[in-house]
């Protein structure tokens, strides 16, 4: 499970502007994203014969300089292991089919400015001393709905388990005694049709967002690779479901957790 740190206040939660406070919890303790991330490290791991195969079709070798980017990079050897990932891909195709030669790779770890940088680039410090430095590395700070680097100068984009998160909270949802108003609940789940339309919507215009950014930004011919979660079309299966603890556990558990939390701060 992921574990986004928690130091907000009451405002912070009921702004729509949530990018700037909520990240993957940092430091190395036992609730970090270093710590609590074999998931995501499992998926990755499952559909890396898939992003080798698209990275295979790819070819940019008119530039000297691969540049990689990370979106939704968090903290720790996800990240890393996905970067090794491309590099290498890349670089045994390049010699198999230019023979050898010189290329470059630059990686851009990419995550909302809240993220925990400094401990990133410790541990991709301490990896590059005993791997020995495979690309020159920088970290960008900024939310993928955005704009985050010059028009075409980016070969490979990848965005591993992340696209789920919102970037925001729907404004509907935050209206009082409206029926979009997801009173007493952080989830979707059992909540009124109303409520899922409004998330539904964020979350549409979110991936439209993020199309349009990449689009601007990825070298003609280049690859954008995603894996995120999902749910089957429509929003049927969204509320009303009785057998929902079974099929999406993680939402369930989540829920209550959030619920804790609150009941502290009360």
């Amino acid at each position: 499970m992921e574990s986004p740190s928690l130091p907000v206040t009451a405002k912070d939660w009921t702004s729509t502007s949530l990018h700037r406070v909520l990240c993957m919890q940092g430091g190395e303790g036992d609730v970090s994203y270093v710590n609590n991330s074999d998931c995501q490290a499992l998926a990755i791991t499952l559909c890396k014969p898939i992003l080798i195969s698209s990275l295979q079709s790819i070819k940019l070798f008119t530039s000297p300089i691969i540049r990689i980017a990370d979106l939704g990079c968090a903290t720790g050897s996800n990240t890393f292991d996905t970067v090794d990932t491309v590099v290498e891909t890349l670089r045994q195709l390049f010699t198999a089919v230019y023979g050898g030669g010189s290329l470059e790779f630059e990686a851009f770890f990419c995550d909302l400015p809240s993220n925990d940088f400094n401990m990133l680039f410790r541990l991709l410090s301490e990896k590059q001393k005993v791997d020995s430095a495979k690309y020159f590395a920088s970290g960008v700070a900024g939310s993928f709905c955005d704009r985050l680097f010059p028009r075409g100068t980016i070969h490979v984009a990848v965005s591993l388990s992340a696209l789920h998160w919102l970037s925001q909270i729907p404004e509907k949802v935050l209206e009082k005694g409206s029926r979009t108003w997801n009173k007493g609940k952080t989830w979707i789940e059992g909540a009124k049709k109303e409520v899922v339309d409004a998330y539904a919507e964020q979350s549409d215009k979110d991936l439209d967002d993020f199309l349009k950014c990449r689009k601007e930004e990825m070298v003609e011919g280049g690859v954008l690779f995603v894996l995120m979660g999902g749910r089957p079309s429509g929003s049927s299966s969204q509320f009303g479901d009785q057998d929902t603890r079974v099929k999406h556990p993680f939402t369930t558990t989540m829920e209550q957790a959030w619920q804790d939390l609150i009941d502290e701060v009360i």
